[in-house]
């Protein structure tokens, strides 16, 4: 497929979920492709699968040279800020299909994104609705909630109502059921049926109440996932997973999320280890997590509702 010049002439749109993210308005002219390559202004990709920091203005460069190279259209796109020539970018663009094919930035280690031609003379306006905070993929994505992953979550939630209370027997009663949400989630998880911030903070819930040290890390990235999703309330889960997980793997927490109680047993409560010099307040404050004076106080009430509780 596309073999020759005019095989590329059209108008095709990369999308990021539902929204057009760039357009290339193509033209066939004299054997060789002219045209245009639509973008944000603005925007950041490591991997170029997720990118971050959209911006909601687009610029328009001018499709300067291309050629027909090993099957492929090479494309050399002008700066559209500064226009000099050593500032220029390269595209590959590959049809793999009637209307289907990928484009990738020339000589970098990405996967083709892909892009569809569509009908028409029109070519479709880019999306301006990005947030900049938020991380989008490729993948279609949803902003809607996975309605089982919610009913998971609640009923981990109401198990856990009266936690400061609960003995040991509670708890182990509770194991089983926990087990078999994280079986759930996990299956939802591998089927890529989770799609929104909430759908991974969730889960990242439903992980931190696992048993071992890669339950907590596999929560602390799904939490990441959530905040990266435009979630800034999940910087709380997020450390919280870390500390679950350092202390697991015996170092101490760093961010005080962790206490540790044992009802009627007479041992009061404790968030050892614990190394409170690594992060200040500051830190702790933009991610949700109590101060340590706050921590002190919290503490205070664990151990006395213990003692009344005995």
């Amino acid at each position: 497929m596309g073999s020759s010049p005019g095989d590329y002439a059209g108008n095709w749109v990369m999308k990021l979920g539902p929204r057009n993210f760039l357009v290339l308005e193509l033209k066939s002219e004299n054997g060789r492709v002219t045209g245009t390559l639509t973008r944000p202004s603005q925007f950041q990709t490591g991997d170029g699968w997720t990118f971050t920091q959209i911006s909601s203005s687009a610029v328009t460069a001018t499709i300067v040279r291309s050629s027909m190279e090993h099957g492929h259209l090479h494309l050399v796109v002008e700066n559209p800020t500064t226009k000099k020539d050593e500032d220029e970018d390269e595209y590959d663009m590959t049809i793999n299909a009637p209307n289907e094919g990928s484009l990738k930035p020339a000589g970098v280690p990405f996967e083709g994104w892909p892009i569809g031609k569509v009908e028409g003379t029109q070519a479709p306006r880019l999306a301006t609705d990005w947030d900049k905070n938020r991380a989008y993929a490729l993948e279609a994505d949803t902003d809607q909630p996975n309605a089982e992953m919610q009913r998971i979550f609640e009923a981990d939630q109401k198990a856990r109502i009266s936690q400061n209370t609960m003995t040991e027997e509670d708890w182990a009663a509770i194991d089983n059921e926990e087990a078999e949400r994280r079986h759930r989630t996990g299956k939802l998880l591998a089927a890529g049926q989770l799609h929104s911030a909430k759908d991974f903070a969730e889960a990242a819930f439903i992980f931190q109440h696992g048993g071992s040290p890669e339950d907590y890390l596999l929560a602390h990235s799904l939490a990441l996932v959530a905040v990266a999703k435009g979630d800034a309330g999940s910087a709380w889960i997020a450390a919280a997973t870390l500390d679950r997980y350092l202390q697991a793997i015996g170092k101490p927490q760093i961010y005080g999320t962790q206490f540790k109680f044992m009802p009627k047993s007479g041992v009061p409560a404790t968030q050892e280890p614990y190394n409170r010099e690594l992060v200040s307040d500051a830190l702790r404050r933009q991610l949700g997590v109590p101060s340590l004076a706050n921590q002190e106080e919290q503490l205070k009430q664990y151990n006395a509702t213990t003692a009344k509780s005995r």
